[in-house]
Formats: structure tokens, C-alpha cells, sequence
């Protein structure tokens, strides 16, 4: 494990004091070259170690002799974001497998295109043996990856997380296993909740009146990548597109007064969603109320993501939220958000849902009305939540509920 962490730790700042706004002239840095902190190679294996319990526990629960984890995803999350298999950036199914057997033995299952990287730079690190095989040995003719399965098995039963040879397919079981938050998984959060919403935010206060959606689009984009963080969901509107669109792509529109930065962004497989807006002039009223009423949704939401309740009594809850801020129809327009973590959405609430807000788990919820919108990462622990997507210098708006002040973001005036 000896320099391991290094691999891919590099670039992690102190969260306190190391986050800066750009000026509006250096919005077009390509690279951030931020001081390094790194996260000790202990604390890698004592998540690593955890997460082999949780597997372990997970497979005599489950009458299984191994499992294969091929989601990117699940390779980021059992690797502690070390290990990266994704090739083809919109896919999630990545270009090598990890199969871990009830004995504790670990194995890499790909060809020679991603062996040596792997195995190199992580994974032989981590103890995984390789078993490889030839690219042209994986067709619709002959796929010998299931006769690999077998062989390392002994005929075994072995689950995965995508239908794939010689294997029973669990993945919707197994990624709850993915639910509640290590140490050091919140430590990544919280970076990356810092640095998300700060490029972000500086997209807001470098954009101009005259620009287009596609031209604020890729401002976005280059300020996630300048940190090494990409974005999964860039929703890029501006004035009635706003108004029109819950899910308005970058349509070309012209910026005149009003825009809308709605990202979710990951890195080490872990997303962050946030949205923030920016208005040139004062608000109108109409949209200065709905703000208003949206906060106080999104901070019903918050007050009501505690351990142990139930997200279906919280959907039906967010019906009577929305209700009592005049605006009772609002939350059939757009899903009102829900887990995340190592999802864009693990789940999203529904009526009858069978989820339960577990401990150290993060949610984004994003409630709207027309026009308006709040949407921040936050982490449901014991006794509070921590919203990892908070920055200071921000205009917030101040909701009182039970005595207790939730803050919530507004938009920026310029």
C-alpha cells in the first residue's frame, strides 16, 4: 500500500482556507495546481477492510460463493476510489471485473488493454491476482470470461452486479451496501462538495449578459475539470427556458437576466449535485415568493432526513410542504430527489417506497416551483445534517422551523 493513496489523493486540499473565487479573468485555467493533503495509507486499508466485512456478511447472506462487481461504481466504492475501470465515460459498465470469493481471495478479470494499469498503479497493490484473457475472446460467439468464472469458483455460485457469464445478477441488493458513508468516504465528500460548488458558484459570478447556454455550458464544464471532477448532468438554462424546463439542457438561448448552473459532479465514483442561480437586476416579486417557499421546502426536507425514517413517510409529508406554500401541485413536475453517494440518484422517493434514511447517508433532495429551484448535498448523521455543498460568500436565505435556523442558498444578484 506504500504510496498508494498518492495515486489518486493528489490534488485534495485543505478544505479550510485553501478554496478560493477566481477573479473573472482567470475563469479560463485549465488546470488548478492546489496543495496537496493526502489521506494515509491506514486509513485506505481500514476502509478497504471494512467494505470486505460488508461484502463477506453480504455473501453468506445471500447463499453466494463470490461475487463480481464490474459497475464502476462498485470498483470505485470497494477500492476507496483508487481503482478506476471506466474507459467509456458514458457507460457504467466498465472494462474490468473484481471478483472477491468467501475466503477472502481477490482476482482481476479483463484483458490486456487495461492489465497493466491496473495491476501497476492500484490493484496489484491491493492483492488482486489477475486472470486475463485476449479482447477477441469476449463476442456474441465465444465469451470465455464465464469459463474464467467457473475455473477460479470451482462452479460456485457467484453473484454480480451486471448480467455477465456464468453469474446470478444482485446488484440491487448489493448497493445498499453502499448506503452509509465511512470516515473517509465523508472526508472525499466533503472536498469534493466544496470544490463542486465553488466552481460552480464561479461560474454564476463570471458569467455576462450576451453569452449562450452552449458558451455557459462549457464554462462549467472546464471549471469542474480544472479540478479534476467530472460532470455527469449539466443543465444549463436562462431566463423563460427556466420557467419552461425542469430538465433544460443548454439549448442556445441568450442570456439576458436570469440563469440556472445545475451539475451533478463526481470523482472517485462519488456524485455531488448542487444548483445555483445567478440574476442580473433585482428580482421580480413573483420570483423573489417562489424562492422563498422553495427554501422552506428544501429545509422541511432536511429537517426531515433523520436515521430511521422511512422515505415514503417523507414523500407523502413533502405533499402537505408544498401545499402550505401556496403552490400544492408543484412537486407532480419534477422528482423531489433522494439518495446519493455513489449514484447520481440511488434512489429517488416515490409513494410506497421501501427505503430508510440510514446513518452517514447523502441525499439531494431538489424541490422546485416553476421557476425556482433548491438543490444542495447533504449527510443525514445521528444528530444533524451537514450540507457538503455549503460555501461561504454566498447569498443564503434565513428559514426558521421549530426554532432552528436551516440555511438555504439563494441567488446571486449582480
Amino acid at each position: 500500500m506504500k504510496d498508494l493513496t498518492r495515486i489518486v489523493f493528489v490534488g485534495i486540499v485543505f478544505l479550510a482556507g485553501c478554496a478560493k473565487t477566481n477573479s473573472p479573468q482567470d475563469h479560463h485555467v485549465v488546470w488548478k495546481d492546489n496543495p496537496p493533503i493526502l489521506f494515509s495509507d491506514e486509513e485506505v486499508k481500514s476502509e478497504i477492510s471494512q467494505k470486505m466485512i460488508q461484502v463477506q456478511i453480504f455473501l453468506k447472506a445471500h447463499h453466494l460463493d463470490g461475487i463480481l462487481l464490474t459497475q464502476v461504481r462498485n470498483v470505485h466504492w470497494i477500492t476507496a476510489g483508487l481503482a478506476n475501470s471506466q474507459i467509456v465515460l458514458n457507460k457504467d459498465v466498465g472494462a474490468a471485473s473484481l471478483l472477491i470469493m468467501n475466503d477472502g481471495s481477490k482476482y482481476v478479470i479483463c484483458n490486456g488493454s487495461e492489465a497493466g494499469r491496473l495491476m501497476d498503479e492500484v490493484l496489484g497493490k491491493l492483492g488482486y491476482v489477475l486472470k486475463q484473457y485476449n479482447w477477441f475472446e469476449a463476442n456474441k460467439e465465444k465469451d470465455v470470461r464465464g469459463e474464467l468464472i467457473k475455473e477460479i469458483s470451482h462452479n460456485g455460485r457467484i453473484g454480480s452486479d451486471i448480467d455477465y457469464p456464468a453469474t446470478v445478477f444482485i446488484g440491487d441488493n448489493f448497493r445498499k451496501l453502499r448506503y452509509s458513508l465511512t470516515e473517509t468516504e465523508i472526508k472525499r465528500y466533503r472536498w469534493l462538495g466544496r470544490q463542486t460548488t465553488e466552481a460552480v458558484e464561479e461560474v454564476c459570478r463570471n458569467v455576462k449578459q450576451g453569452m449562450n447556454e452552449y458558451q455557459i455550458e462549457a464554462i462549467t464544464a472546464s471549471s469542474l475539470r480544472s479540478r479534476g471532477i467530472m460532470p455527469t448532468v449539466l443543465l444549463i438554462a436562462v431566463d423563460d427556458r427556466i420557467f419552461k424546463y425542469r430538465h433544460a439542457l443548454a439549448g442556445g438561448a441568450t442570456l439576458q437576466h436570469y440563469a440556472m448552473i445545475n451539475v451533478v459532479a463526481e470523482k472517485w465514483g462519488m456524485p455531488i449535485a448542487v444548483t445555483r442561480f445567478v440574476h442580473f437586476g433585482p428580482l421580480p416579486a413573483e420570483l423573489e415568493t417562489k424562492l422563498q417557499k422553495t427554501a422552506r421546502v428544501n429545509a422541511q426536507f432536511e429537517l426531515a432526513t433523520v436515521p430511521g425514517t422511512a422515505c415514503a413517510d417523507i414523500f407523502e409529508r413533502c405533499k402537505v410542504w408544498y401545499a402550505e406554500a401556496g403552490y400544492p401541485d408543484e412537486w407532480k413536475k419534477h422528482h423531489q430527489g433522494g439518495a446519493i453517494g455513489y449514484d447520481d440518484r440511488e434512489f429517488v422517493i416515490y409513494p410506497g417506497i421501501q427505503e430508510t434514511v440510514q446513518e452517514n447517508q447523502a441525499f439531494a433532495w431538489n424541490p422546485t416551483i416553476t421557476g425556482a429551484k433548491v438543490e444542495d448535498t447533504i449527510i443525514a448523521f445521528k444528530d444533524r445534517i451537514e450540507v457538503v455543498t455549503r460555501s461561504d460568500g454566498w447569498p443564503m436565505i434565513k428559514i426558521e422551523i421549530n426554532g432552528k435556523i436551516y440555511e438555504q442558498p439563494g441567488i446571486l444578484i449582480r
